[in-house]
């Protein structure tokens, strides 16, 4: 298949020795992928809202070919300044098979057409990247962003117990209105569908949005994890080899 067929993913998980807001500093995107997302790692006040700082932050890329996003992979900190200033790092080559749904990621809404896919599905361990957004993002929407970060909290907590699942976070992106990602490792496509679908805080959370309460818009995306390198919090795929 031809790079020109399909695009390649990056992922980045950093942690920095103290916490950091997104409110008040601003991370340059690097020019290599043609989108980018760099988020703080969800954690919320008293109010169940994001507070938008943490020391841990997650990088997604989006690349139209496979060399730009080895560059990002293999020599990061050429690209990437302040992991200088990081206590750990993980950087990761993915290459996308399947994406489904309506997501906010480049300042305007897209569905169906946000990541293009591979045709072809190789085998390995499994990376899946899902997000949920907001039409509106007003004081009067804060009780459905209260309650679906309950929701979401419970299910990365339920991942951490299932069998298969490497790792697990929810990266924060509405500080700069666009939307959040969360991302799962899975050691195979088997333990994801019986973590994500089978009975469980993943599933409960997918019958109660049925109804559109709890965002108005969702996305997945499947991809395999084709090189890696670093630690997160040691190295994820450390019981797959």
């Amino acid at each position: 298949m031809s790079d020109g067929a399909h695009q390649w993913i990056s992922l980045h998980r950093v942690r920095f020795p103290s916490a950091i807001s997104a409110l008040k500093r601003k991370f340059s995107a690097p020019s290599l992928p043609e989108c980018w997302r760099f988020c703080p790692s969800l954690l919320v006040g008293e109010d169940d809202l994001p507070t938008y700082k943490s020391d841990i932050w997650g990088g997604l890329g989006i690349y139209d070919d496979r060399s730009a996003a080895e560059a990002m992979v293999s020599a990061a900190e050429q690209h990437l300044p302040f992991l200088s200033e990081t206590v750990e790092q993980w950087h990761a080559l993915l290459l996308p098979f399947a994406h489904r749904g309506a997501v906010n990621w480049r300042g305007t809404v897209q569905d169906g057409v946000a990541i293009r896919t591979a045709s072809e599905k190789p085998e390995g361990p499994l990376a899946v990247i899902t997000s949920a957004g907001f039409n509106s993002l007003g004081r009067d929407q804060y009780p459905r962003f209260a309650r679906f970060n309950r929701g979401i909290q419970d299910v990365i907590k339920f991942y951490g117990q299932a069998a298969g699942n490497l790792r697990r976070d929810v990266f924060a992106g509405e500080f700069d209105r666009r939307d959040s990602f969360t991302v799962t490792l899975w050691r195979d496509d088997k333990a994801m569908l019986h973590g994500a679908y089978h009975e469980g805080s993943h599933r409960t959370l997918m019958d109660q949005s049925r109804d559109g309460s709890f965002f108005d818009r969702s996305s997945f995306t499947r991809a395999r994890l084709i090189a890696s390198s670093g630690s997160w919090d040691g190295n994820p795929l450390s019981d797959t080899v």
